[in-house]
């Protein structure tokens, strides 16, 4: 009776000591530095490394790089917006040239009036 109760004793220990194990391990691959990403990664590397800095640290600057990522994804969005309002005019210009190209010299004759009746009838979708 006695040997049951240390056999049941040793596989206790040994089941506690396997998923005290597994439990550090994962914990470790859970808090394992993250490589950086984005379009700062490499640089964000070489200041982590060449610096030595400790975790909060390294959080602290991945923010910093970030934010300064969104404040130049605004700025670049913008410049966008205006460069587009800038050409609207030309662009209008050239989608003209273009439709006329089609309806004059691609269709058939008896097809211009179908097409230019689509070309300006309004679009519901939009």
């Amino acid at each position: 009776m006695n040997d049951l109760r240390v056999w049941i004793g040793i596989l206790a220990l040994t089941a506690f000591a396997a998923g005290a194990g597994v439990g550090v391990w994962a914990t470790a691959r859970t808090f394992e530095a993250e490589t950086p990403s984005g379009p700062f990664a490499d640089y964000e590397a070489l200041l982590c490394q060449r610096f030595e800095l400790p975790p909060e640290r390294k959080k602290l600057l991945h923010s910093v790089l970030d934010a300064y990522r969104r404040d130049m994804d605004e700025i670049r969005g913008r410049g966008e917006a205006e460069s587009m309002k800038a050409m609207e005019p030309e662009l209008r210009e050239r989608g003209r040239y273009y439709r006329n190209l089609i309806q004059d010299k691609v269709l058939p004759e008896n097809q211009r009036a179908d097409f230019e009746r689509l070309a300006f009838q309004p679009n519901p979708t939009r």
